[in-house]
């Protein structure tokens, strides 16, 4: 696994940010990152490094003009460049350059700061290093090549022809394991028949490929299911079984589409499962389409106050459940999560609509909290994003 050029852009991690020439090495494998505003030190650049510059007095193509050879041959992955400072625009030769000997060119937008844009890209850099320092990552990821090397009737070839209108999902669990009397091996096989029993249950196919502390579920919902649902019953049930086996359960999902991205995929699980665990989740699923959103939230963890903010809005339902035996939290959560539609929740439910209504009319009491509100919705949603990702 890498962080490759084009992962800028697919995760947004630089919003603004774009390829402007050079595409055909948007490949280029990303291994440091250094800032140099006057390119006068040129021979001290290092092979896989992204060069970032405002490009001073890159706009003299005659000081200038063999400047992409150079780096090219030096082994740079390729350049970023941001104009707003001494150029008003990336110089024409630059891009002829750069789409000659296809190396990389990004024009990153003047409002981004060095400082943030060194953070996010050295973030990034670590994560992969992390994960690549990880053998069972590592010796998953190889049985998983040798499906793909095995012949075009491996398991994975035949869910795609099976598919039609349903989805195959990766779903990429790591455990993390705390103070327990059991085995981990025990610990590990519990949580694996739990989730594997739900997936059956919802699926036509389920796979698994297995190595260490990492197992992968290889999944073909039936179209049926929205992942939305399936998201939120995994939840739940990492919710449940971390508690029960006192273990951190993180899954990283992913949605395969071709079997010529079949590692592609599995690696965006992982980035995603990596991400949970960087941001210090105690359980839970991050599907890699949302892993934007999960970097915004580890940034509000970090501040301390997420978890006060949490426990304070959802106390009085947390006390009321355990007080009653009831279940208004997680009424109230499929509440948010199906868009505050009253019947598909009451469905979902396996209730009737005034039943419904009734402990949603409970919960705006106990809370006094009027839920009609865009604020309060937005509020409650965020409450309980950070109380199944963050409090035991």
């Amino acid at each position: 696994m890498a962080f490759l050029i084009r992962n800028i852009m697919e995760l947004n991690l630089l919003e603004g940010a774009k390829v402007v020439a050079g595409e055909k090495g948007i490949n280029n494998e990303i291994l440091w990152v250094n800032l140099m505003e006057i390119l006068d030190a040129l021979d001290s650049l290092q092979k896989g490094e992204l060069l970032v510059t405002t490009g001073y007095n890159i706009d003299n193509e005659d000081q200038y003009k063999d400047i992409i050879l150079r780096l090219k041959n030096r082994g740079l992955c390729g350049m970023a460049i941001q104009p707003g400072y001494y150029i008003d625009q990336i110089p024409e030769y630059i891009k002829d350059s750069a789409n000659k000997y296809d190396f990389p060119i990004i024009e990153l937008p003047s409002n981004l700061t060095f400082s943030h844009i060194m953070h996010v890209l050295l973030d990034n850099i670590n994560l992969q290093l992390n994960v690549n320092n990880d053998s069972d990552f590592i010796n998953l990821r190889n049985k998983l090549t040798h499906v793909v090397n095995s012949g075009p009737h491996n398991y994975i070839s035949k869910m795609l022809e099976l598919k039609g209108e349903s989805k195959i999902y990766f779903f990429l669990l790591s455990v993390h394991y705390m103070d327990s009397n059991e085995s981990k091996n025990s610990i590990l096989l519990k949580g694996v028949d739990k989730i594997k029993a739900y997936f059956i249950s919802k699926s036509e196919e389920v796979e698994l490929e297995w190595f260490g502390e990492k197992v992968l579920f290889i999944v073909l919902l039936k179209k049926e299911f929205l992942f939305q649902d399936i998201n939120f019953d995994i939840s739940k049930i990492l919710n449940s079984i971390s508690k029960e086996l006192k273990t951190n359960f993180l899954i990283g999902a992913s949605e395969l589409k071709n079997i010529n991205h079949i590692l592609d995929i599995f690696d965006n699980a992982m980035s995603s499962q990596q991400t949970l665990n960087k941001m210090g989740a105690k359980k839970g699923i991050c599907a890699f389409e949302d892993i934007k959103l999960f970097k915004l939230f580890e940034i509000m963890h970090y501040s301390n106050y997420s978890v006060k903010f949490s426990q304070n809005i959802l106390k009085p339902i947390i006390d009321y459940d355990i007080v009653h035996k009831s279940s208004y939290l997680e009424t109230l959560k499929l509440y948010l999560v199906n868009e505050c539609s009253i019947t598909n929740t009451a469905n979902k439910l396996f209730i009737h609509r005034h039943t419904l209504k009734n402990r949603l009319n409970k919960i705006s009491k106990l809370c006094n909290v009027d839920f009609r509100d865009y604020y309060s919705r937005i509020s409650f949603s965020i409450a309980i994003f950070i109380y199944d990702y963050f409090i035991q």
